[in-house]
């Protein structure tokens, strides 16, 4: 009877395990008929997740091309610069409706994160530094192009909705990129030139400059070396009216002949400037370079005024032609753009040297008496030159917008719009007026060309630093300070 007894017990707790198995597992089916929903949402809200981190590396990618885009019209033309940049967005995101606004992007004094002196308006011109964002190297200030103000700086942001294939199915329709936006600049972008140039600045010192002129055209060159990096831009100093072939304590003694002479006294310089006291700030000016010490003492020249001659022997010196210091200086890590920055006052007055060749293979000067012929040697000669690769840049100074080459002729500035480099393939640069008023110079000024004009010479300053920031062309993705 006890055995019976517990074989009951026993039959008793199997049937009671078994009943709790099947409790088990039925509340298994109830907990798994619940996630199913469940986990078919989060299934569905990681693909439409990823689906938005794509739609939004696309838009960026988008944004990116945009702003490299738009920037290449910039500073000087803004209403194609945002045009182009709409157009690239949503060439590459057709969904994109981008929003653009422009900066002016110039260097910090450093430390004490402020704009740098002579970056406004030389690189850019907002109109006011109010709002500017400073970090230690750049300033980043609010820009709104228009009249004489120029922006250097494009952002372009934008974000979209995406739809969703999946979440719908648990209410969730649509996700969002959130606002993107992606900043490109052109041009120096800040206190130093980055790209290596090899220039060879000529300048007029001939008796129609006059001291103060004379004066305040040094100071503008001087201004310009200030903002340039002499371990990556090498600059030599030429002169329209020949130096002294025993030149004394000044490199730049003028020649009192008219036929012999160097028409570039200086070399390459790299050592124009010394370091500055704070770092990001305005580098002194090295006063021991012979570049700046031959600028110091640089008096005017009684000699004519001649054109084709000064920028062959230029050309020739850049390309090494004729024997040059490059070799001797240190080797930059990319080739450097060769340029030549040349700077009149009126039409050509060439004595006592006649005939020669444009050729930039002769080393002979090259000389005439007829206006109009020199004139066209000039161009020749430019010519020349920018079939060997070097981008020629020319100002017309006080009478040479207004002066003629001869009687009748051609006006000088025509002829100095003529010999710069083009503007863009097939779109030569232009006088497109005749400098005769402040407007009519900054429209001059602003046109994307290589030819500039300038009437006195405290305008020469912003002139030269505009030359060589225009010789930098490229643009740049670049992060704004915060």
């Amino acid at each position: 009877m006890r055995r019976l007894k517990t074989s009951g017990r026993q039959s008793r707790t199997a049937t009671s395990a078994g009943r709790k198995n099947s409790d088990e597992r039925g509340a298994s089916v109830v907990i798994f008929a619940l996630m199913v929903p469940l986990l078919f949402a989060a299934l569905a809200l990681a693909l439409d997740f990823g689906k938005l981190a794509y739609e939004r590396q696309d838009l960026s990618n988008a944004l990116d091309a945009a702003a490299l885009a738009g920037a290449g019209s910039l500073p000087n033309d803004p209403t194609t610069a945002q045009s182009a940049a709409v157009a690239y967005a949503k060439i590459n995101d057709p969904e994109a409706n981008p929003v653009i606004t422009f900066r002016c992007l110039v260097a910090s004094t450093g430390a004490s994160k402020t704009v740098a002196a002579g970056q406004v308006p030389n690189v850019c011109d907002p109109g006011t530094t109010a709002g500017a964002k400073c970090n230690e190297t750049l300033c980043s200030i609010p820009c709104v192009p228009g009249g004489t103000k120029t922006c250097n700086t494009i952002i372009v942001t934008a974000a979209k909705d995406v739809p969703f294939a999946f979440a719908p199915v648990i209410g969730v329709n649509t996700g969002n990129t959130g606002a993107l936006s992606s900043t490109a600049c052109k041009g120096s972008c800040g206190s130093q030139i980055p790209n290596p140039m090899d220039i060879v600045m000529v300048a007029d010192r001939t008796g129609s400059m006059d001291t103060a002129d004379r004066n305040a055209m040094v100071a503008g060159i001087k201004s310009t070396l200030q903002t340039m990096t002499k371990e990556q831009q090498y600059v030599a100093l030429g002169t329209i009216g020949r130096s002294s072939t025993s030149p004394g304590s000044c490199i730049t003694t003028p020649s009192t002949s008219q036929t012999t002479g160097p028409w570039l006294p200086v070399p390459f310089s790299n050592n124009y400037t010394t370091n500055p006291a704070i770092p990001g700030g305005t580098p002194p000016l090295n006063n021991s370079s012979t570049l700046v010490s031959g600028l110091n003492c640089l008096g005017a020249s009684s000699t004519g005024t001649y054109l084709a001659s000064p920028l062959k022997s230029a050309a020739r010196y850049a390309l090494g032609l004729t024997p040059n210091n490059l070799g001797s200086l240190p080797v930059r890590s990319t080739p450097a753009k060769k340029a030549i920055i040349l700077e009149t006052d009126g039409e050509p007055n060439e004595q006592n040297i006649t005939g020669g060749t444009t050729a930039l293979s002769n080393s002979g000067d090259l000389g005439t008496t007829n206006g109009a012929t020199a004139c066209q040697n000039l161009k020749d000669v430019a010519t020349n030159a920018k079939a060997q690769g070097l981008l020629i840049i020319t100002v017309a100074f006080g009478d040479a917008n207004s002066a003629r080459c001869t009687t009748g002729g051609s006006y000088v500035r025509d002829v100095l719009a003529a010999a710069a480099s083009p503007k863009s393939a097939g779109v030569p640069s232009a006088a497109s007026n005749d400098c005769s008023t402040t407007a009519l110079r900054a429209t001059e000024n602003a046109d994307g060309d290589f030819f500039f004009c300038a009437a006195t010479g405290a305008e020469m300053g912003p002139i030269f630093a505009s030359a060589v920031n225009a010789i930098s062309t490229s643009s740049r993705l670049i992060r704004l300070p915060e």
